[in-house]
């Protein structure tokens, strides 16, 4: 009666799930550790249409190797000096990954020749996974499937193609890896502006609960007027990110300089020439280029009577 209960109990316990995994496949992305990454590799695809002469949506081009590395709890874009990646971006990779990692996954086909319909072959984006500077993964992301609630995956050197519920696609082909951001500040915290132009300059300082001119001359500065300049240096996004080519943009001839300081704050801002409607801008401490708008830059180009 004894050995009965344990033989149930054996298979109502390691028996019965060892029953219930019997030929299913593998989950080839079951090894990566999201906690552990720290560096990926995406390996985008050459196409032999017209597109491959465009550069694809994220700004890479295509055939390129993106690099995306850790840095101080931040996620450094593609070896560049300055560029981030957007928080909320990578927050999305790993979600997807994570799913990805400890979902059941499907095998859709074994055979090779299938590859192209499911986008798993060289037309994919192949993605490296490394953690401690190892490699832990390398996989392609195909397309999602029709109902797109999965995606297929495959490995470079596999003949099979396999479905996973996670949005791969849409975590590894953002419209830009890249953080738009130019200044994020808590307004409250800036309590001078100086506003400075090839022929003109000027400051203004919040004091005693009011804004007024402090230089060259004393005035005072109507609260309607000085908050849009407030609202863009305390929180700017760029419009674009051109290339970082510093020829043309107009950035060495400081056409308008408006730095705004404060409580631990010493946003600097720098705009130059106009391009297809928008200014090229950059922060005083970084190299990165960035677009504003036009609206932007008019807010920004004052004469001290416009704030009176």
């Amino acid at each position: 009666m004894v050995i009965l209960i344990v033989l149930v109990c054996a298979y109502q316990g390691p028996l019965k799930k060892w029953q219930n995994n019997l030929g299913k496949p593998k989950n080839i992305l079951a090894k990566i550790k999201i906690d552990s990454v720290d560096k990926i590799e995406i390996i985008y695809p050459v196409r032999n249409s017209e597109s491959s002469q465009r550069k694809i949506s994220n700004g890479v081009n295509q055939g390129k190797i993106l690099t995306l590395a850790e840095q101080n709890q931040k996620w450094k874009y593609d070896n560049s000096k300055d560029f981030y990646v957007e928080a909320s971006v990578m927050s999305k990779v790993f979600d997807e990954l994570k799913i990805a990692a400890q979902s059941e996954i499907e095998l859709v086909s074994n055979n090779r020749e299938r590859k192209s319909e499911f986008k798993t072959d060289s037309s994919g984006l192949e993605i490296k996974i490394y953690q401690a500077g190892n490699q832990v993964s390398d996989f392609i992301i195909g397309s999602r499937t029709s109902d797109y609630e999965s995606s297929y995956i495959s490995t470079p050197e596999s003949a099979a193609t396999y479905a996973v519920k996670a949005d791969l696609p849409g975590a590894f082909n953002p419209a830009d890896w890249r953080d738009f951001t130019i200044f994020s500040t808590p307004k409250e915290k800036i309590n001078k502006i100086r506003f400075q132009y090839p022929n003109k300059e000027f400051t203004v300082e919040f004091k005693e609960g009011k804004w007024s001119g402090i230089l060259p001359d004393k005035f005072a500065v109507k609260p309607e007027e000085i908050k849009p300049v407030l609202d863009i240096m305390s929180d700017l996004k760029a419009m674009e990110i051109p290339a970082q080519v510093f020829a043309d943009t107009g950035l060495d001839k400081h056409f308008i300089i408006i730095q705004a300081t404060g409580d631990g704050v010493n946003n600097v801002l720098m705009i130059g020439a106009a391009s297809n409607g928008l200014y090229y801008a950059k922060r005083g401490d970084s190299d990165n280029i960035y677009f504003i708008s036009k609206a932007e830059r008019d807010e920004l180009d004052k004469w001290s009577w416009q704030l009176k």
